[in-house]
C-alpha cells in the first residue's frame, strides 16, 4: 500500500488516528458457524487479519522503542518511515489478494476498509465500504462504518454531500439492527455536530433548534440497551446540556448513575469537570468552582483551565 509519507510526523498522525476518531468502533458479535466447505476460507481470512494486527503491533513497537532517536536524527526518522511503509504494504498485497480469490466476502471486505481508513487512503476505505454492501446490503455493521467514514470525509475535506450520506447509512444500520447501542449512539453524536446541523435538519425534516432532543432519543436508547457501560451513560449525561430548557435534575441523576459505573480516578474527576459545565449552564458559579477543587489529574488540567476562564469571564461581565 502507500502512505503519503514525507517524514515520520504523518504517519504518527496516521497511526494515532485510528484510535481518536470521535465515533467507538463496534463491539464484536460472535461470528456465525461457516459451512463446512467455507473452513478453508475463513482461515485464510484469520491469516490475513492476524498479519494485519502483527504489523501494526510491530509498528508501534518500533514507534515506542525509537522515541529518542527519531526526533533527533531526520535520517533515523526517515528510513522509519520507509521501512513501515514497507511493513504496511505487505498487509495491503495479503488483502488484496485474498479478495481477487473471494471477492464477495464481505467480512474481509470491511477488514481491508477499516485498515486503509487507518493508513489514511480514504478512496481507497470508501470503495472497499460500498463494495461490502453491493455484496450483502442487510450488514448493518457495513452501513454504521460507511456512515461513519462518510462523516469523516465531511469533517476533514468539507464534503457537504457526504453529511447526507452519512445520515441514510446510519438510518440503513438502524433499519436492520434497531437494538445495537452503538448505531444510537453514533448516530446522536453526529447529530449533535454543530457542522452537521443543516444537513441533518433536512434530512430528519425538524427545525435545528429540535435536534438535541432528538440527539437524546438516541442516546437514551443507547444508554437502555447497555445499562452497564460508562461511555453510553456518560453521553447521555453529556447530552442534557445542550437540550432547552436545562433538564438539571434529569442531568444531575444522569450523572449518578454513570458514577457508579467508573473504573478509575479519572473518569470521576472527569465527571466532576462535565458537572461543573451543568453547574455553569445554571449559573452556579460557587458550586462549579467547588467541583473543579477535586480536578487534579494533570491530563484535565487544559479543560479545566478553560473552565475557570469561563467562569471569570462571565464574572467580570
Amino acid at each position: 500500500m502507500t502512505i503519503r509519507l514525507a517524514s515520520l510526523l504523518p504517519l504518527l498522525a496516521v497511526l494515532s488516528s485510528c484510535s481518536l476518531i470521535w465515533w467507538r468502533k463496534p463491539k464484536d458479535l460472535p461470528p456465525p458457524i461457516p459451512p463446512p466447505q467455507s473452513l478453508g476460507i475463513q482461515q485464510r481470512f484469520k491469516a490475513v487479519l492476524a498479519q494485519d494486527d502483527q504489523a501494526m503491533q510491530q509498528i508501534a513497537r518500533w514507534l515506542d522503542e525509537s522515541q529518542g532517536i527519531r526526533h533527533k536524527d531526520p535520517s533515523f526518522a526517515f528510513e522509519l518511515g520507509q521501512q513501515i511503509r514497507r511493513r504496511l504494504k505487505k498487509v495491503r498485497i495479503a488483502y488484496e489478494k485474498f479478495l481477487e480469490r473471494h471477492p464477495n466476502h464481505v467480512d474481509a471486505r470491511s477488514a481491508f476498509a477499516s485498515f486503509l481508513t487507518c493508513t489514511r487512503d480514504e478512496k481507497g476505505a470508501l470503495a472497499q465500504w460500498n463494495r461490502a454492501l453491493l455484496s450483502d446490503d442487510k450488514n448493518a455493521a457495513a452501513w454504521n462504518n460507511l456512515a461513519n467514514h462518510y462523516g469523516t470525509l465531511a469533517l476533514e475535506g468539507d464534503r457537504r454531500d457526504y453529511i447526507q450520506r452519512a445520515f441514510n447509512a446510519y438510518d440503513q444500520a438502524l433499519a436492520i439492527t434497531p437494538n445495537e447501542p452503538l448505531y444510537h449512539n453514533n448516530l446522536a453524536v453526529a447529530l449533535g455536530l454543530k457542522d452537521f446541523r443543516n444537513e441533518a435538519a433536512a434530512h430528519y425534516q425538524i427545525p435545528e433548534d429540535k435536534l438535541p432532543e432528538r440527539a437524546l432519543v438516541h442516546f437514551k436508547k443507547c444508554h437502555e440497551l447497555a445499562p452497564d457501560d460508562f461511555v453510553y451513560a456518560a453521553d447521555l449525561a453529556e447530552a442534557y446540556l445542550s437540550v432547552r430548557p436545562l433538564h438539571k435534575a434529569k442531568a444531575h441523576a444522569m450523572w449518578q448513575k454513570a458514577r457508579k459505573l467508573t473504573e478509575n480516578p479519572r473518569q470521576l474527576q472527569w465527571i466532576e469537570l462535565q458537572v461543573a459545565f451543568l453547574e455553569i449552564e445554571d449559573g452556579q458559579y460557587p458550586k462549579a468552582e467547588l467541583l473543579l477543587k477535586k480536578v487534579t489529574d494533570p491530563t484535565l488540567d487544559s479543560l479545566k483551565a478553560k473552565v475557570v476562564s469561563a467562569i471569570k469571564a462571565v464574572r467580570k461581565q
